[in-house]
């Protein structure tokens, strides 16, 4: 399983000219339409939708201001799981989820990644990623004219930080410990969907309504990162267990200005360490 993180620099230099998030508007229509609209064109593309997230209504539940919010997370297909073998850490955004919202009253935004930015971030080179890419793009360019949601801010390079937190988990064994992280996340008052299979990979979708309320009211735009994603991987001698580094999050236009939201993420942060801490992880850095 390969491990690339020396294009992270170069991910830094490339936020100026790309983005997070590319997405899209559509006007007129309900949320279910334009979620219609959205499968419509995810099948034209030749690719599925695995499962539908009302985070929505999950989240309503805590506090009732928040938005009517789907989550449509996609099947893996060949993209997916050349990306996951080419590079791990892909496993934080894949497979792809399409989000669609109705933050702005009378406005329906649909958007995902984009894959310029994150596969050039995490070196993903391979044909049947970059056509995964394409395919994303022209979703959302067939909805409306897409606009790309890009940084604040750039991370500082000094700073160290991944795109993932990662652990390795001596003789470890797949199953058990996805098993195991899942009931861990459980514990700690996370929503668990259905692991997914990416080859060798298993990634696994935790939600927590309180951190994507404080997360999605402030930036709305980074459902591309939701569900949040952690993953489990065969390495040498063990596992790799790891997870989105949620601070990634922070470079998103007014989340840094929000002392409430940055306060959520370094929370997120020290909860999903000490779950894969928990389970016998060691932290883990690429060249180890």
């Amino acid at each position: 399983m390969k491990i690339k993180w020396t294009l992270w620099l170069g991910f830094v230099l490339s936020l100026s000219v790309l983005a997070q998030s590319l997405e899209t508007t559509l006007r007129g229509v309900s949320v279910a339409e334009a979620q219609a609209r959205v499968e419509a064109a995810v099948q034209a593309q030749g690719l599925k939708v695995a499962r539908t997230l009302n985070l929505g209504g999950q989240v309503k539940n805590f506090k009732a201001d928040f938005p009517d919010y789907l989550l449509m997370v996609l099947e893996p297909e060949a993209g997916v799981l050349a990306a996951v073998q080419e590079n791990v850490m892909t496993a934080i955004i894949l497979p792809p989820t399409i989000y669609l919202h109705a933050a702005q009253p009378g406005v329906v935004t649909v958007g995902t990644f984009d894959p310029d930015l994150m596969f050039g971030m995490l070196g993903v080179k391979n044909t049947k990623s970059r056509l995964l890419g394409a395919r994303l793009k022209a979703v959302i360019a067939s909805l409306g004219l897409p606009r790309k949601v890009a940084p604040a801010m750039m991370p500082d390079p000094s700073s160290g930080m991944m795109p993932a937190m990662m652990y390795r988990v001596e003789g470890g064994n797949v199953d058990e410990l996805t098993l195991l992280i899942e009931s861990e996340l459980g514990n700690n008052g996370l929503n668990v969907l259905p692991s997914v299979r990416m080859g060798e990979v298993v990634g696994i979708q935790p939600c927590k309504s309180e951190w994507a309320y404080q997360m999605f009211m402030t930036q709305p735009a980074g459902g591309f990162a939701a569900p949040c994603r952690f993953f489990v991987a065969p390495i040498p001698g063990g596992v790799l267990v790891g997870a989105i580094e949620p601070m990634l999050m922070g470079i998103m236009p007014g989340v840094a200005q929000n002392q409430a939201t940055m306060g959520m993420l370094q929370e997120a942060r020290r909860v999903m360490s000490q779950i894969l801490e928990g389970v016998g992880g060691q932290p883990y850095r690429p060249g180890q």
